[in-house]
């Protein structure tokens, strides 16, 4: 698995624990209960990526939500759709607190959301990322 395909996967957890309104870090545990069970082929490097950055935004969630709250201008993020609350708790989360370049963050973050948003879903988070950094 890619450090691509890790950030994919954990947008995906992100987005669950959203959709469920519970704790990533149970969403998390969920997880690698079924890699385990079912076999799922995924790298131990890919593991401890999503496992550090899924404890990493559990652990800073307050923080992460005030920096998007204060960037956001005319929005609330009560008001977003739940794929666009996972991908910028996820970005914010890896812009803050990691050392990946911003470039690279925002790219992948657009892509998973013209994957996986509606057709303005790449051009708010774009928009809402650059102004963050």
């Amino acid at each position: 698995m890619t450090r691509k395909a890790a950030r994919e996967q954990l947008f995906k957890l992100i987005f669950e624990a959203e959709l469920k309104e519970t704790s990533l870090n149970e969403i998390f545990n969920s997880f690698l209960k079924r890699v385990s069970e079912e076999e799922i082929e995924i790298s131990e490097e890919s593991l401890n990526f999503i496992k550090k950055y899924a404890l990493g935004i559990s652990e800073h969630s307050d923080e992460i939500l005030k920096k998007i709250e204060n960037t956001m201008e005319g929005w609330s993020f009560e008001r977003i759709g739940n794929i666009e609350k996972a991908l910028l708790k996820g970005a914010v989360y890896e812009l803050s607190y990691e050392n990946t370049p911003k470039e690279i963050v925002i790219n992948e973050t657009v892509e998973l959301a013209k994957k996986y948003g509606d057709t303005k879903s790449s051009e708010f988070l774009n928009g809402v990322l650059a102004k963050f950094v």
